[in-house]
């Protein structure tokens, strides 16, 4: 039995990595997105530079950038919700990395409101946040809060695969 366990614990453990990893990629495959929309925009800038200090591990530092971003794209009356949004996810994600995780999981459920308005409920970003508030949910030991989350994003993908 102790095998087992162990088994589990190194099969979530890997689980975890791989979905961390990819998580980061999709944030830092938007990020860049980002830029195109605001080239000169100081949130822009203030994204790249949270992008580029989580990318060095230096997640305190790239949290205080983009609790600026996202305080400087509100602040600016042409923002897009969805520009918001992303800038939110990016802060949920840094903050599930330190480990903040009632902060990422606020912060995700305001986002996927966002997302399922203007993008309706079976988009592909939809299902992105979906997942990462299913993992959310997995790093407290919330399984049974994870489980439905994790299996409606993987309906959207398969129907959007096509």
């Amino acid at each position: 039995m102790a095998d087992l366990k162990s088994t589990d614990v190194e099969g979530s453990d890997k689980l975890m990595k791989i979905l961390t990893k990819s998580l980061l990629f999709l944030l830092l495959a938007f990020g860049e997105s980002l830029l195109a929309y605001a080239q000169d925009d100081s949130w822009g800038s203030l994204n790249n530079q949270a992008v580029a200090l989580s990318q060095q591990g230096q997640f305190s530092a790239a949290i205080a950038a983009e609790q600026k971003a996202l305080q400087v794209i509100q602040g600016t009356p042409t923002s897009l919700p969805l520009d918001i949004a992303g800038i939110m996810s990016n802060l949920a994600w840094l903050y599930s990395t330190q480990k903040q995780y009632s902060l990422a999981e606020s912060i995700l459920k305001r986002v996927l409101k966002i997302k399922e308005q203007i993008l309706g409920q079976d988009h592909r970003d939809v299902a992105n946040t979906l997942s990462q508030l299913a993992l959310v949910y997995r790093q407290t030991g919330r399984e049974e809060k994870a489980e439905p989350l994790e299996k409606r994003a993987a309906t959207i993908l398969a129907s959007t695969s096509h």
